[in-house]
């Protein structure tokens, strides 16, 4: 006897034995082993993947609780709770499951479904994983998750999504899932949903042969810039070659600045604007300056330490690809390679020029052997020579320290010279840097003496903060074989240094020069105190030193002394017998007036009194 579905209550379907009931649900059934399964399912995930295999299943699963949705419907049911409860029915009249038990069903204010949760129990899927005596870290119920999400999708008429939230593959007691309607589900649902989402693998394979075709052009046109930057490497061309290189294989605006963010190199369309000492960065990264403007920059290494970076330009809001990326960090490597290069050659001349103002200072070599070498290092012998000492007040007692900064000092100081193509040697020499300028290299750079040396100091001042320098500068000699002198000069002057003053000149000082020549400053300080000790005692606001040093000044004439500090000739007379009472001197013995004139002198260099 035929059955008509639309006079069969969909609820007495499952009254009946299990044989006719499936009879009655389908028209026609085919039967397929768990094993079979099983074994589909491990080919798969060798072929394809685990991610994907579990994507066949769930839509193997979901097409299936499609099929049964419409033929559930063709039956007669009074409402959408007799839909609902015969999922569970079919699920187990399919073999699926032992048993389904729908726990809540939960409906928002405005009466509609907000979510169902259901128990399941001894699912196929879970019994045959089991069987491997080992446990599953994510849920393995792929096929039921699809079925139930097609069946309650067609049954409801609204896209549904089921999660199974706990699995016994998992260790669980029982596998739990939770079915929402789609709309509903939140961030969540980007993570599940695309399993349900049917791809091509053909247009998937066609989609990564196209990105392997990009990458592998990308490479190519890498390959052909790392090339050419090798090329001109080679050819030991500097980092102006190589930006070039760059920009007329990218068609980018590229700039190279040094640690310092001074431009060493740049294509011609580029100009800097914009403040680059607040864009550091230790990788390569692209930083947004606005909407039309930004940069791709990367830093380049040097012996583990940043010294400059390398920068495309990027205009009219465009952004950069992989392709800019991989060069950029190319161009990172050989201006690296560059700049070690060059470091290498700077400092072995460096090295070179030290060791040869050392040798002149102390006397090593005789004046064929000095002319021969100054030729070799560019430094003509009959030229004329001025040097400048720097002493820094050093807080750190640390010697290894001192030697550290004085170092960096060094290398700093040089770098500032070469940028003004002033011919020089920098070196140490007892913890103060000497710097011997060859006069002639300056002159065509520099017309004030002392604006160059106060910048220069600024300067060093910037670079290694919290520190002050003071500077000794010496007379011009002719030729180089003097230039031992001009740093006895150098010390002289720093030795007479007012606190007050970063620039001293040693040809500032008068007769008293004699005096700051002398190495131990100890004799200098003992040869002061004993000749105008007790009179800076006694003379608290200096006027007796003010009128001794008049006296002086004026060839030890009463009358023109009276006149030129505007005193009576009874009131000098009593100053001067005050002064030789309190030094215990005559004023008429000229070796003594002088001595203590030479100590007013030195104290006056140093800024220990105003005159």
């Amino acid at each position: 006897m035929e059955i008509k579905r639309e006079d069969t209550k969909l609820t007495d379907i499952f009254e009946l034995p299990k044989d006719e009931a499936l009879k009655t649900f389908y028209e026609r059934m085919i039967t397929i082993p768990i094993t079979a399964i099983e074994s589909l399912k491990q080919e798969l995930t060798t072929m394809v993947g685990e991610e994907r295999s579990k994507g066949i299943f769930i839509r193997y699963g979901w097409h299936n609780g499609v099929s049964d949705g419409q033929t559930a419907k063709t039956f007669q049911w009074e409402s959408e709770r007799d839909l609902i409860n015969a999922g569970p029915e079919l699920h187990m009249l399919h073999g699926y499951l032992d048993y389904v038990r729908i726990d809540d069903i939960d409906y928002d204010e405005a009466g509609d479904l907000a979510s169902i949760d259901v128990s399941w129990f001894n699912s196929f899927e879970v019994e045959k994983f089991l069987k491997s005596e080992n446990y599953s870290e994510e849920p393995i119920c792929h096929t039921l998750c699809g079925y139930a999400s097609g069946y309650l999708s067609t049954v409801l008429e609204r896209p549904i999504l089921v999660k199974e939230t706990k699995c016994r593959a998992m260790g669980y007691d029982h596998c739990e899932v939770v079915c929402i309607p789609m709309e509903k589900w939140g961030d969540e649902l980007e993570n599940e949903y695309h399993y349900y989402q049917s791809t091509s693998m053909i247009q998937e394979l066609d989609e990564v042969t196209a990105k392997l075709k990009v990458e592998r052009d990308h490479l190519n046109k890498t390959y052909e810039i790392h090339r050419r930057l090798i090329k001109e490497l080679l050819s030991k061309q500097g980092l102006q070659r190589i930006v070039n290189v760059l920009y007329q294989s990218t068609g980018r605006p590229i700039f190279i600045e040094n640690e310092d963010h001074k431009l060493m190199a740049k294509s011609d369309e580029v100009t800097v604007d914009f403040d680059l000492e607040d864009l550091n960065t230790d990788t390569t990264n692209f930083i947004k300056l606005s909407e039309d403007t930004g940069l791709l920059r990367t830093p380049i290494y040097l012996e583990q330490q940043i010294k400059g970076y390398c920068t495309f330009l990027f205009e009219n809001g465009s952004t950069p690809n992989n392709l800019e990326y991989m060069i950029i960090d190319q161009a990172s490597i050989t201006s690296s390679i560059i700049l070690l290069n060059e470091n290498i050659k700077i400092n072995t001349e460096q090295n070179i020029r030290r060791g040869f103002l050392s040798d002149i200072l102390d006397g090593r070599m005789d004046q064929e052997e000095l002319y021969k070498t100054a030729y070799y290092l560019n430094f003509n012998p009959n030229d004329s020579y001025w040097m400048l000492t720097i002493e820094r007040e050093n807080e750190n007692p640390d010697m290894s320290r001192k030697i550290e900064v004085n170092e960096a000092l060094i290398n700093h100081i040089n770098s500032l010279l070469r940028e003004r193509y002033i011919n020089a040697i920098v070196s140490q020499k007892s913890g103060k840097i000497i710097v011997l300028i060859d006069h002639a290299s300056f002159k065509e750079v520099y017309v004030n003496q002392l604006r160059f040396i106060k910048q220069l100091i600024k300067d060093c001042s910037r670079r290694f903060s919290k520190q002050a320098f003071y500077a000794g500068v010496s007379s011009c000699v002719q030729t180089i074989d003097q230039v031992p002198a001009l740093y006895d000069e150098t010390l002289a002057a720093l030795k007479a240094r007012n606190p007050n003053e970063k620039v001293h000149y040693f040809e500032d000082l008068g007769i008293e020069s004699l005096l700051f020549q002398i190495p131990d400053e100890t004799l200098i300080n003992r040869f002061v105190d004993k000749q105008v000790g007790e009179l800076l005692e006694v003379d608290k606001n200096d006027d007796l030193i003010q009128t001794f040093y008049a006296y002086v000044e004026n060839g030890v004439n009463i009358n023109n002394t009276a006149k030129a500090i505007s005193m009576s000739i009874s009131g000098l007379r009593y100053r001067l017998s005050k002064i030789s009472e309190t030094l215990d001197i005559d004023l008429d013995d000229t070796k003594s007036v002088f001595s203590v004139y030479m100590a007013l002198n030195v104290l006056k260099a140093k800024g220990r009194i105003s005159i």
